[in-house]
């Protein structure tokens, strides 16, 4: 995942069911480009909306934001017959990876 910051521009948001956003609320939209900055669209809901999104999702590990705002990282599932240290200088780059999407 690559970040790019845009700094001074003007934010229009469309939203479905919220008149306001509150710190720790999760919102799927789309982000759209225009003359005067940014245009995000929430999507209309279909069924239940996912509990935990999905911030990162590596090889070895997974990162969720809970809906109490708190993030958690999930170890994947491993084979037999691995070297120790290497998963663990693995896991340890996508940890760091992970932490990159919330800075």
């Amino acid at each position: 995942m690559k970040k790019k910051n845009y700094s001074n521009v003007n934010l229009t948001c469309a939203f479905q069911n919220t008149e306001e956003l509150s710190g720790n609320q999760c919102l799927n939209g789309v982000f759209s480009k225009t003359d005067n900055g940014f245009l995000f669209e929430e999507a209309v809901r279909k069924g239940r909306p996912p509990r935990n999104p999905k911030l990162f999702d590596g090889k070895y590990i997974s990162m969720v934001k809970m809906q109490n705002g708190r993030y958690q990282c999930h170890l994947k599932t491993m084979d037999k017959g691995f070297d120790k240290r290497t998963f663990a200088e693995e896991v340890y780059q996508e940890i760091v990876n992970a932490l990159k999407i919330i800075d």
